[in-house]
């Protein structure tokens, strides 16, 4: 038997197992070294060493300080976004493989069908991010190979000079690439992970929505008598479906939540440096073209999470409509009293927050936007 979230997410699970932040198994001890390694040489360092060079440099124009100011937001947002993944690696573990247990198993051709669109949405968001990564990486770290003179896709502070001969100059590159590789993969790979499972809550309530709206239809051929008794156990399992799905955005939010802030709060800083310095270069150079992606992926990786958070918030409003649609006039008294409980519940709003304190929807990305605007408007009569 296929587990759902194993096809789902198969790509995601495989870039954090490398990178020792998901276990396949049992976690060892050796997985867990591997990954406090990973995070404090290629992104905590890396980081200080950036921090270090534009607090010591007298040279660098502000066009450069915005470059590394940039990268430095983002890193300082993943060193908070991977935290959970380094401390609560088995909790995260069960809340990402919740879906994946025998009783979320499609089985219906209905079911089967909302299960594998979701299953292809995951996949594809996976390797179009995988794919956008890997370009970028490269786009970053090979053209100062083709550049006369042994440049550096970042500027660090290194306590040796890395031109000075050629083992050192290879030695600080193949650490920053590995540093932008890590960086690149540990922080952007999981925002597939987070909304995909978010995507998977929402099928869920597609598939309990469809299983309310159509409570009797497997049971038109029952006798009337033993039709309700049907249709009544058949109810407790919508309602202990409707309570796991509950219990999982709680866990989620417990899992996912301080994450979602921190890219949020990065991708808002790193996008005002963006714009900054978008106004120091000429608007039809090369730079300024890296700068418009550069913001535009910033940008789509808050509308991520706040598309899938939407689409959650509003199939769990949905859902007492596809009660009433159904056909609730012909059950019995406590039958209709099962249905009326769901329908309490699915009053209260099914919203995923971030940090506990915004809530993530499309008008939350709105928001965001526009308080990126006003810090580049503070920024601007800053300097």
């Amino acid at each position: 038997m296929v587990n759902i979230i194993q096809k789902s997410f198969s790509l995601n699970l495989k870039v954090l197992n490398i990178m020792g932040l998901y276990a396949y198994g049992n976690s060892s001890i050796f997985l867990k070294v591997r990954a406090y390694t990973l995070y404090f040489i290629l992104l905590v360092l890396t980081t200080i060493l950036i921090i270090i060079k534009i607090l010591t440099s007298k040279n660098s124009n502000d066009l450069e300080t915005n470059v590394m100011l940039t990268y430095v937001t983002d890193c300082v947002s993943f060193f908070f976004k991977l935290l959970p993944f380094l401390q609560n690696s088995e909790k995260i573990k069960q809340c990402i493989n919740f879906f994946g247990q025998k009783n979320f198993t499609p089985k219906t051709h209905q079911q089967r069908k909302i299960i594998e669109e979701c299953i292809w949405v995951c996949r594809r968001n996976s390797i179009v991010y995988f794919t956008g990564v890997l370009l970028a990486i490269i786009g970053w770290n090979f053209p100062v190979l083709f550049v006369k003179g042994r440049k550096l896709p970042l500027r660090l502070w290194l306590p040796y000079d890395p031109s000075s001969t050629t083992v050192n100059y290879y030695f600080t590159l193949v650490y920053i690439a590995a540093a932008t590789v890590y960086v690149g993969y540990s922080g952007t790979i999981m925002d597939t992970l987070i909304g995909g499972l978010a995507y998977h809550a929402t099928a869920q309530l597609k598939i309990l929505k469809y299983n309310l709206k159509h409570l009797d239809k497997h049971l038109e051929d029952k006798l009337n008598k033993s039709k309700f008794s049907c249709s009544n156990k058949h109810l407790e399992s919508c309602i202990n479906h409707h309570k796991n799905i509950l219990w999982f955005i709680d866990e989620y939010e417990e899992c996912f939540s301080w994450s979602i802030f921190c890219q949020f709060a990065g991708s808002m800083f790193a996008v005002c440096f963006c714009y900054i310095s978008l106004t120091l270069v000429p608007l039809n150079s090369v730079e300024a073209i890296t700068y418009f992606v550069l913001i535009f992926n910033l940008s789509f990786q808050i509308l991520f999470y706040c598309h899938y958070g939407t689409l959650l918030y509003e199939e769990n409003n949905d859902l007492i409509n596809a009660i009433y649609m159904g056909p609730w006039y012909k059950y019995n008294v406590e039958i209709r009293k099962n249905l009326l409980i769901i329908m309490e519940r699915s009053k209260r709003p099914l919203l995923i927050t971030a940090g506990k304190v915004v809530d993530v929807t499309v008008r939350t990305f709105v928001s965001v936007l526009k308080t990126s605007y006003s810090l580049i408007a503070v920024f601007n009569n800053y300097n």
